[in-house]
Parts: structure tokens; sequence; C-alpha cells
């Protein structure tokens, strides 16, 4: 299901124990740029807002902080979380926001919030998946990703990346870890987030986040398959193809989709790109698992942008993904 139009971004942030994560989110909700937004946290306490409270809804879970900024902490699903500040906001109990922000646990594989947010047809009412950060810690962050799969999922399935804690260490660190974080995710920007910046920069990680952030995709890649990214520990790498100039149509996706779903499944750990279709719309896709959602259009804007499939996935040949993006090549023929 396709998001209604006019329906609000909701953003992942996600991160590693450890990473900032709950630092960033901190300045986050005392900032003024986020004034229009509701964060959905996991525990309040874990952020320290008592200081800045300044009014509380009548439903417990949702606090007003003094930045307009609310906060929810819900144990109800994510779906009903959202339905419920939706209906909360139309009826006049909480102030209007213009996004969502989701905090996951540091240990949380990002993937079922990622397909929750993109592929949920009740979602899709009423907000649209506008993208995943990440947070990784200069300090312990390449000790981490060595040891811990989810923290490499995480760095993995990012649009956006926050490096924090880099006035810890010297600057031959902090380039490491950027070449490292380059490696396992060329696509996805990264940010240096420290105590001297953090109130600027913080909020402009979740600016233009609908911008997919293609750029990395090699420009040669115009009829197939390219490998940008390095096999890690966990046989995550990241794959791009880029589309060349005939554009996309519904019979040719749906036959992608269907040969991912089948022959990949839950090794792929994200698909995301930007593709021009035939009806003259730039649509965004998301894909985790078996599990995609509907293509969803993009502002006028995004028409110049090139378009480029990245599939980021684990222990899988890269001739299997070759053979995955040949369904792309061949307009309008049958399912395999």
């Amino acid at each position: 299901m396709t998001a209604a139009v006019g329906a609000l971004p909701v953003v992942l942030l996600t991160g590693f124990l450890g990473s900032g994560k709950t630092t960033l989110l901190s300045t986050l909700v005392r900032s003024a740029a986020f004034a229009d937004t509701a964060v959905i946290i996991n525990e309040f306490g874990e952020i320290g807002l008592d200081h800045a409270l300044v009014g509380q809804s009548d439903d417990a879970d949702v606090v007003l902080l003094d930045s307009g900024c609310l906060c929810c902490a819900s144990s109800s699903s994510l779906q009903d979380t959202l339905e419920s500040l939706w209906y909360r906001r139309q009826r006049g109990e909480i102030p209007a926001f213009s996004r969502v922000v989701v905090e996951t646990s540091g240990l949380a594989d990002p993937g079922p919030v990622i397909n929750t947010l993109a592929a949920d047809p009740l979602i899709a009412r009423h907000y649209r998946f506008a993208g995943a950060i990440t947070t990784l810690d200069a300090m312990h962050g390449l000790a981490t990703l060595a040891e811990y799969r989810e923290a490499s999922t995480q760095v993995a399935i990012a649009d956006r990346i926050a490096l924090t804690k880099t006035d810890m260490v010297g600057p031959e660190v902090t380039s490491a870890v950027m070449a490292v974080l380059a490696e396992r995710n060329p696509t996805a920007p990264i940010q240096q987030i420290t105590p001297a910046n953090r109130a600027d920069e913080a909020p402009r990680l979740f600016e233009d986040l609908q911008a997919r952030h293609l750029d990395a995709v090699p420009a040669d890649t115009r009829t197939g398959l390219s490998a940008i990214g390095h096999v890690l520990r966990y046989g995550i790498v990241s794959h791009a193809w880029r589309q060349p100039d005939t554009p996309m149509d519904w019979g040719t996706y749906a036959a992608w989709v269907k040969h991912v779903q089948r022959h990949l499944g839950d090794r792929l750990l994200r698909a995301k790109g930007i593709l021009h279709w035939q009806d003259g719309t730039v649509r965004a896709i998301h894909g985790i698992h078996h599990v995609f959602a509907m293509p969803e259009p993009l502002p006028a804007a995004a028409a110049g942008q090139a378009g480029a499939i990245i599939l980021i996935v684990r222990d899988t040949d890269t001739d299997e993904v070759q053979a995955a993006f040949a369904q792309l090549q061949t307009q309008g023929d049958a399912p395999d």
C-alpha cells in the first residue's frame, strides 16, 4: 500500500549500546528545530527528561516538553502507538506534529521495525517511512562491529550514520573508523557528532532523508550489478544496480520482487532505491527479507535523480545477486 498524500515522515533511530544514541536523542528533544516532532522511545528515564517536562497529556505515556517536542513511551505495538498518536493529534488532545522519530533499543535488529514502517497498510494511511539513522561511537565502534552482528546490521541498513565521541579519540582513529563505515555502507553519508557541534548537527541528521543518497552507486553500472562493499565478518555486502534509460514497468518490478523474495529471502537485510517509472513518476522502494512496501511516489524535485537500487545481503554469492538484478533487464517478462 502506498503512503497517503500528506503522510507524515517517520525516521528510525538505531545504534548499538553505548553509541551515543541516548545523548543524541536527548539533544534533539530539547531543540527548537525539533519542536514539531513526536518521539517514540523505550523508556522516558533512559534520556533523563525530568527537568525538561512542562506538561503531560491525560494519557500517561505521552509527555510534552518545553521545546514543544512530544515524547511517547508505550508498551503497545508500534502500529497501535502510531495510530493512537495520529488520532490524538486529530482530536487536538496533543499538539500537531509534522514528523515522528522511532528509537530502537541498542540490541535490536532494525529490520522488523523498518518492515512495519514501510509496509504496514494501516501505518501507510497516515505515515511514510523516511529513512534510518544509525549511531556508532568512534572509541569502541570498530570492536563493536567486529563482535556484534546487530551492530553490523544497524550500520549496513542505515541511510545516514552519526559518528559520535570523535572528540575522545585521535584523528587517526576517527579516520580509521570512517574508512570502515564507508566500506560497510558506501551510500550512507557520515556526520561527526561532538559536544561542540551536537546542538547544530543533530537536527540536520534528520533533514532530507527522503533523498536516498545513491551517489555512491558507480556511474558505469548502467546495465547491471556492481559490488560496492566488501564481504565482512558476518558475510554482509552491498550490491548496486544502476537503472538504464528505460523506465520501470510494474510487471518487471513485480517479477523482480518475486524473484528476490524466493531466492534471497531472509538473507536480504535491506533493499532501497529510487526508480523512474513509465508513468513519469519517481518512486522510492523499500524491502526487508520477504517484505516489500509498495513503491512510494517522491516529490517532483526527485525527478533529476538517477535511478538505482541497493541490495544489502548476508551470506549471498555475487551470482545470486546478479541473477536477481537480471530480472530487471527485460521489461515485461513473466516472473520466473
